[in-house]
């Protein structure tokens, strides 16, 4: 086992969010990371338009909640709910609060 302290990983992503990418590995059937991810109240990402991955997005909201579009979805998203953004669908999100919104989010990429 490998263990990851979340106090020991650098901070990425600012102004409009703080990602603490975990982990990287090769699986088996291909390519998995894990980061833990903060949206900061009033931030857009990405700033303007839509983005996508190369790789399938599951998120799991801890704390807070973000307004999102992706495919066509279009609502809020937050605490105790999960999400899987398949790859290559364009998607934005917008923390509309004044509160952080927490997750962790895995991509897999084959």
């Amino acid at each position: 086992m490998k263990k990851y302290i979340l106090d020991q990983i650098p901070v990425t992503g600012l102004p409009l969010y703080e990602m603490q990418h975990l982990f990287e590995i090769q699986a088996a059937g291909g390519q998995v990371s894990l980061s833990y991810i903060t949206l900061l109240p009033g931030k857009r990402v990405p700033e303007a338009g839509t983005g996508f991955h190369e790789a399938d997005e599951y998120s799991l909201f801890l704390e807070g909640e973000v307004y999102t579009e992706s495919g066509d979805y279009s609502g809020v998203c937050g605490k105790g709910e999960a999400t899987l953004i398949p790859a290559g669908e364009h998607h934005w999100c917008e923390n509309r609060t004044d509160k952080p919104c927490r997750l962790v989010c895995m991509m897999v990429k084959p």
